[in-house]
């Protein structure tokens, strides 16, 4: 079959109601993490809507088999990731078999249930480039993202407002007492949440060839930055000044425009007297200012006692790490095993050494070269959004040195999902125009 008659087929899934079942209810999972069922292997599990989002997803992949993996195989930034997966799933038995050495193979069945949702974002993403060659499903997808964004965080604020009840169970406020709406309880799944939307409508609102509501993406970002700041996490906020400061560089006009809004619109909420503002001020300076044990560590750059006063105790557990990869080298070239925790108990918060603890240097290869070639994909004219996506990657790059926000962990539900989709959104002029122009060969 023909390169013209593989396009046709993937453009008759474009409208397949099946297909767009399973991208909305995986989008919709990003933003609405409390669970959906409870059920009990190992204690009080739960089931999410990506969970449920998932069957869909596989559903659709395995009828349509053949179409889809020719998709994934054309396109070279869903190859790599599908490289890494399979990896992933290789590691798994290693993981099995620790797993059986120790007595504690139910350990194994809980990281199926992570593969389960490796495999579920990466489909997902790719029906939803496969879904967006229709532009009124790319626009009407990317207006749905943000409001869904724009939802979540107003619940967010209301919540620290006092407006709005913490929403997840008496176990969850008792280990993090963290308000964050329908988000996961933890300060990053907020934090990078925000960072995400606040990126994508970035890189909409000031592309003259986008046609999003310009209105929807100020709101968007206004209040992604608004609950970014709320959110009290650090590896966010680092992020976030990467993000700005590529814009800085390569987009001065537009990013000065940018400042000089925010700041109208901050003097506006300031007169409005909401105290949203000085919510998110008093929580920066708890996080972050009143973090720092000496003051001079700033002016004179000494990061090592920066690191270590703001990395709540990451630095002992990158030490950690280091050393008994030091003492095994054997993990270094083979892993221990995919989301295979049992040797050492608790994640590095630092993505360069887990992958490398856990998949061997081939995963920390295929899932830095998948991440970092995203930056290369050629826009055409969307300079603008070029611009997000490097400032997103590059953003990605560097706090992944104090997390594992892009991998699959329970406690990040579904982030690495929801940076795939923002991805995608930022990258659409590349798969929408690309795929009309090889049709045309």
């Amino acid at each position: 079959m023909n390169q013209a008659a593989k396009y046709e087929e993937l453009s008759d899934l474009t409208h397949s109601k099946w297909l767009h079942l399973g991208v909305y209810m995986l989008l919709a999972s990003f933003f609405y993490n409390l669970p959906v069922l409870n059920y009990s292997i190992t204690g009080n599990n739960e089931l999410r809507l990506f969970d449920f989002a998932g069957v869909v997803i596989i559903y659709v992949f395995l009828k349509n088999y053949g179409k889809i993996m020719y998709l994934i195989n054309k396109e070279k930034s869903l190859r790599y990731m599908y490289y890494l997966l399979m990896w992933s799933n290789l590691m798994w038995f290693s993981t099995l078999a620790f797993c059986i050495a120790y007595g504690r193979t139910i350990k194994a069945l809980q990281s199926i249930l992570y593969l389960y949702h490796f495999w579920t974002f990466f489909l997902g993403t790719v029906f939803f480039i496969i879904m967006i060659q229709d532009l009124k499903y790319l626009k009407r997808a990317v207006s749905v993202t943000l409001v869904f964004g724009c939802i979540t965080f107003l619940i967010v604020l209301l919540q620290n407002l006092g407006i709005i009840p913490f929403l997840w169970s008496i176990e969850y406020k008792k280990a993090y007492n963290f308000l964050s709406g329908t988000l996961g309880p933890n300060k990053i799944v907020l934090g990078i949440t925000s960072l995400l939307l606040f990126t994508i409508a970035l890189g909409v609102l000031n592309d003259k060839n986008v046609k999003i509501s310009k209105v929807l993406s100020i709101v968007t970002i206004v209040l992604s930055l608004l609950t970014l700041v709320i959110s009290g996490s650090r590896t966010s906020y680092v992020g976030l000044g990467i993000v700005l400061m590529v814009y800085l560089v390569f987009q001065t006009k537009n990013f000065l425009y940018s400042l000089i809004g925010f700041v109208l619109i901050s003097m506006v909420l300031t007169t409005l007297n909401t105290g949203v503002l000085d919510m998110a001020v008093e929580v920066y300076e708890h996080r972050v200012v009143g973090k720092i044990k000496n003051p001079n560590d700033i002016k004179e750059a000494n990061v090592d006692e920066l690191y270590e006063d703001l990395g709540s105790g990451r630095k002992g557990l990158s030490i950690m790490y280091m050393e008994y990869l030091i003492e095994n080298p054997v993990y270094i070239f083979f892993g221990s095993g995919f989301n295979n925790r049992l040797l050492l108990g608790s994640p590095a918060h630092n993505l360069y050494l887990s992958l490398i603890y856990e998949m061997g240097i081939v995963g920390f290869f295929l899932y830095f070269r998948w991440l970092f070639y995203l930056m290369f994909i050629p826009l055409k004219e969307f300079k603008n959004m070029k611009v997000a996506l490097i400032g997103l990657v590059l953003a990605m790059a560097v706090t992944l040195f104090f997390g594992e926000h892009l991998y699959i962990y329970r406690p990040l539900f579904g982030l690495l999902g929801l940076f795939l989709f923002s991805a995608t959104i930022l990258l659409s002029p590349h798969y929408v125009l690309k795929k009309r122009d090889e049709k045309k060969i």
